[in-house]
């Protein structure tokens, strides 16, 4: 549990040492003196280039299938990619999560869940997006390894804060595909719920 707190307060300052960087890219490249009035659709005209950087918070009803994993914080997970302004956006994200377990006789183990997530998206209605995505999971412990698949479609909403930082959430259902689970010793499948929290800043 410690060992979260760290991970999940380093990345806290890591998200938010970012989203400061974009505030200054902001204001350093904001011209000195403005004669004519700002047109409509300003928040994206001095973003020079789509790369951006970000992380999200997961929350949902956990890594596998079932409500053996409980709900809540399932990830913390930073992540780079390409997103055009009210058109689409590619992003590849690295999620940690450690987490305690019970095995059959009552005792804990401690879990080191990771994720790798390959998501691409597509703008719809002003702020509103289609995303899907494909993630690569996988549960290390004493009890044994596992690694399984999962593909997902969501909805999600932007909040832009300034010219080249903006908050989003999303909403997705999760398709988890069959793999075994060493604290049910047995084969697993279904599908869940998860919700992101996050932000991305342009880096230019």
């Amino acid at each position: 549990m410690k060992q979260d707190i760290r991970k999940f307060l380093v990345s806290l300052l890591w998200l938010v040492a970012t989203c400061c960087g974009g505030a200054f890219a902001q204001s350093s490249n904001a011209p000195k003196t403005s004669a004519a009035p700002a047109a409509t659709g300003t928040s994206t005209t001095s973003i020079r280039t789509p790369i951006f950087v970000g992380g999200a918070l997961g929350f949902g009803s956990g890594t596998g299938v079932g409500s053996e994993k409980g709900l809540g914080l399932r990830q913390i997970e930073p992540m780079l990619g390409i997103w055009f302004p009210h058109v689409a956006f590619f992003r590849v994200g690295y999620g940690f999560f450690d987490c305690d377990e019970k095995t059959d006789d009552g005792d804990k183990v401690e879990v080191e869940h990771t994720n790798l997530d390959v998501e691409l998206g597509v703008q719809l209605l002003g702020d509103v997006y289609l995303v899907g995505n494909y993630s690569r999971l996988k549960d290390l412990s004493d009890e044994g390894d596992v690694a399984w698949n999962e593909w997902g479609v969501g909805v999600g909403s932007l909040l832009n804060i300034f010219s080249k930082t903006m908050f989003f959430a999303e909403v997705g259902y999760r398709r988890v595909l069959e793999h075994y689970d060493p604290f049910l010793n047995k084969k697993v499948s279904g599908s869940r719920i998860q919700l992101n929290l996050g932000f991305a800043a342009y880096v230019y």
